[in-house]
């Protein structure tokens, strides 16, 4: 028969197997993930996903072809308002596309 002393000690037991647990997993918080895991905390398509990263809307890193995301960094950007990562790129960017066709008219 199951006393309740026994019953007790094993419930505070599991309570701190699941502390533990949990806190070991905020620890984790920091961990490298790919497209796939970003997309779904995201809750966005991997195809998006590869979009932001193309218009450098989303903090990202490469590891040879091959993208990768911090966790950390994604909730951070959520939690910003999704904005954008490199603004400075993209004027740019633009700035020299308007060059480039202002000097090389065609038309």
């Amino acid at each position: 028969m199951i006393q309740e002393k026994d019953l007790e000690k094993f419930t505070l037991k599991m309570y701190d197997l699941l502390k533990q647990k949990e806190e070991q997993k905020n620890g984790d918080e920091d961990d490298i993930i790919d497209v796939k895991t970003a997309a779904k905390i995201l809750g966005l398509s991997t195809a998006t996903v590869y979009g932001k990263t193309h218009r450098k809307e989303l903090p990202f890193f490469k590891r040879g072809k091959k993208l990768r995301f911090s966790r950390v960094d994604l909730i951070a950007w959520l939690k910003a308002g999704n904005p954008p990562i490199n603004n400075s790129d993209s004027y740019d960017t633009k700035s020299r596309a308007s060059e480039y066709l202002i000097n090389n008219k065609r038309f």
